[in-house]
């Protein structure tokens, strides 16, 4: 959910006033390549075996929206209409995103609403308003997704309270983190269209989980080729159907992402271009969370 544009000073654009760590910087961590496959096991358990969350929240236009909720509701005041967490105004905001299909964001408040996490209040000052609040299990399910994405950097900078507040699930920082994301949307959409080969994957129903799958297999093989059996290994950990994962690959195959086997099952091959995609889009996902969090910790120190 967060990805990259870094300008040519390795700075997202319009936050060059900023102390942060750059892609750049972060890729050159000696510890790099252990953050980063902490983040690719993180991605592949967060959610477990729940096919709700896992189909619900491996998605980019539902996780967006997910988050951007959470977002809105953290900046909620009682006292002033303007911030209420309203439909119209969750539409406003995915804008930013590029989100503009408003039958789609009403269907996924629907199904978040469904499944538990969302509850409608009807407004006070007029009952047609209905104002969306998010429920404990929304909550939770964001701190375990703040969990992931702050682990690789806590590893590669042991000792920020930010990153260990993060990896503690303390509801305070993911307040004051959430607070922050808003105003700092753009970076995400920077990082989604500087990468649009992870950007295929986020895109597809569980692509992303179907990618960490891959990329925890090959780890450590070479040539990184997935061993017999990857199709129905990785739709375990997906939640999805065997066929669902072969047709993905097979898609992936097409743009040269990885190289499928002939006759077709026996292996999966992770090419270089994917791998180095996904290692720029995991260096600047973490260059963007640690933009956010800098810029929480000074919200809270005020």
């Amino acid at each position: 959910m967060v990805a990259t544009t870094n300008d040519s000073e390795g700075t997202f654009s319009g936050w060059a006033h900023v102390e942060y760590r750059s892609a750049a910087e972060i890729r050159g961590n000696p510890s790099f390549e252990e953050a980063h496959d902490c983040l690719v096991d993180g991605l592949l358990s967060l959610y477990g075996q729940n096919r709700v969350l896992l189909r619900g929240l491996m998605e980019f236009v539902r996780a967006v929206s997910f988050m951007v909720i959470v977002c809105l509701d953290a900046l909620h005041d009682a006292e002033n209409p303007s911030t209420w967490v309203t439909l119209a105004r969750l539409r406003t905001s995915l804008k930013a995103m590029g989100i503009d299909d408003a039958r789609r964001v009403a269907n996924i408040v629907n199904g978040l609403e469904l499944d538990g996490f969302l509850k409608r209040e009807v407004s006070p000052v007029d009952r047609r308003i209905h104002i969306l609040k998010p429920t404990e299990k929304m909550l939770a399910t964001d701190r375990e997704w703040l969990a992931v994405f702050h682990a690789p950097l806590a590893l590669l900078y042991p000792g920020e309270p930010a990153f260990e507040a993060a990896t503690a699930r303390d509801p305070t920082y993911q307040a004051a983190y959430r607070r922050i994301s808003l105003s700092t949307l753009g970076v995400a959409d920077q990082i989604s269209r500087n990468n649009p080969i992870i950007g295929f994957f986020l895109s597809r129903n569980v692509g992303i989980r179907v990618l960490m799958a891959l990329a925890a297999t090959v780890r450590g093989r070479s040539p990184a080729r997935t061993p017999p059996g990857f199709y129905t290994a990785a739709a375990e950990r997906a939640g999805v159907s065997r066929t669902h994962v072969s047709n993905l690959m097979r898609e992936a195959a097409e743009r040269g992402l990885v190289l499928l086997s002939n006759p077709a099952g026996e292996y999966v091959e992770m090419l270089p271009a994917l791998q180095e995609a996904l290692a720029q889009w995991i260096a600047d996902s973490l260059s963007g969370v640690d933009l956010v969090s800098t810029l929480a910790m000074d919200e809270m120190r005020r």
